[in-house]
């Protein structure tokens, strides 16, 4: 009944967010073509040259009335309305007459695809972690997640923020929808949300006598450091692949998927010191296959997220010399590698569920895991099939299917409780 529970709630939380985003209005990034690109320059241009070619003065003074043809003054008047930066860029699509509320504007600024992307997470590692289904359903155990999941998502709103407000002027290019770039939210607003996210993360880390353990600890300090490296100058490990690659294996993998397991263990189902010296992350790393073969499955998973998101962005990061896998490899060459790193992981790892299912002598776990296994199949099938007709050059059609990846990086953590 406990995972089932939690499976319920998760689904909800993923049924959700398309609700959410039409709910708060959130935006979809708009993408100009080279064509219309070139039109709206032409408009531009029209634009300052136009007025002064038609205001010439003729040479009777007193001769005010507008000449020009009422297909010529339409265009005039609809080219005259519309702004433009110095791309040719047309900016009036990107302004309202006034600004979102700021519990909107706020709402998008913690990057929400990424929050329910740890709400689903926490509370699958946990599920993992029980050595019953039934031990997850105690006041112990819900009061140690609550306690993960609050500063997890702090932590969560912290790094996002961090990034945006370091990126404010890439963002201008590759993510103009988004609150700082638009407009929406001030730097010193940002900066103040941010902090006070980071203090009450950290503060909670160390504050509870019971649930502030060592893995806890290095699942919020692990993400507070390495995701200050990643976005802050000087050090700004996002511009070397390599490095920023070791970000998110490490985050998206060892930390998050460790750190949490090692909290579960320790606060919610370990009793005496040797339980809880045993839960060790290290240990739980090593010595327990679970932690183990989850945390480099979504290390992996982590990495294709996270360079698919980098292929849509390769103008600004190009322009503001990022010298992500994208802008050295092409937009095209990392596309196709991801798809294919993500399809073949799935396809191993589901071929690995299916020869356990054949091990155990537990008909109930062998169904499940047989189960799980089918659909990390069928899951390595859409990845192929989505990316059918995607043109790895178009931004538009990148997004939407790195979209598409986040919703099956929620229902991997979905099943995850039912490998064990």
């Amino acid at each position: 009944m406990a995972p089932l529970l939690c499976l319920a709630f998760q689904m909800a939380v993923i049924l959700s967010q398309p609700v959410l985003s039409i709910a708060f209005s959130i935006p979809r990034p708009i993408h100009t073509s080279s064509g219309a690109r070139n039109d709206i320059q032409l408009a531009t241009k029209w634009k300052s040259v136009g007025p002064r070619l038609w205001n010439t003065p003729s040479r009777d003074a007193a001769d005010t009335t507008d000449h020009r043809p009422a297909t010529e003054m339409s265009v005039g008047k609809s080219f005259a309305s519309d702004d433009f930066d110095i791309n040719g860029n047309a900016l009036s699509s990107q302004k309202s007459s006034s600004s979102p509320p700021f519990p909107i504007v706020l709402w998008r600024f913690t990057r929400p695809h990424t929050l329910i992307g740890s709400a689903i997470a926490i509370p699958s590692i946990f599920l993992l972690a029980a050595p019953t289904y039934a031990s997850f359903c105690t006041s112990r155990t819900l009061a140690s997640l609550l306690y993960a999941v609050v500063p997890s998502l702090l932590m969560n709103i912290y790094i996002t923020g961090l990034n945006q407000i370091t990126d404010v002027e890439i963002d201008k290019i590759n993510k103009p929808e988004l609150p700082m770039a638009k407009g929406d939210l001030k730097y010193s607003t940002a900066t103040a949300v941010v902090l006070a996210c980071l203090a009450i993360s950290l503060a909670m880390s160390v504050a509870h006598p019971v649930f502030s353990t060592m893995g806890l600890q290095v699942a919020l300090w692990g993400s507070f450091l390495l995701g200050t490296l990643y976005s802050l100058p000087p050090f700004r490990m996002k511009r070397h692949p390599f490095l920023a690659a070791f970000c998110i294996v490490a985050v998206r993998g060892t930390i998050i998927n460790a750190g949490f397991y090692s909290h579960a263990l320790s606060s919610a189902f370990g009793s005496g010191a040797s339980a809880i010296s045993s839960a060790g992350v290290l240990n739980c790393l090593l010595n327990d296959w679970k932690c183990g073969l989850s945390s480099l499955f979504f290390g992996v998973f982590g990495i294709v997220i996270a360079l698919m998101k980098d292929v849509p962005d390769a103008d600004g990061d190009r322009k503001f010399n990022i010298r992500s896998f994208t802008v050295r490899l092409g937009q095209k060459r990392v596309f196709s590698t991801m798809k294919g790193l993500l399809a073949g992981l799935f396809a191993v790892y589901g071929a690995g569920l299916m020869r356990w299912s054949t091990m155990t002598p537990l008909m109930p776990v062998a169904v499940t895991r047989g189960l799980v296994g089918l659909c990390c199949w069928a899951a390595g099938w859409t990845v192929n099939r989505e990316s059918r007709g995607v043109n790895a050059e178009d931004s538009g059609e990148v997004y939407n299917y790195y979209m598409y990846l986040w919703k099956l990086f929620y229902l991997s953590y979905l099943a995850l409780p039912f490998v064990k």
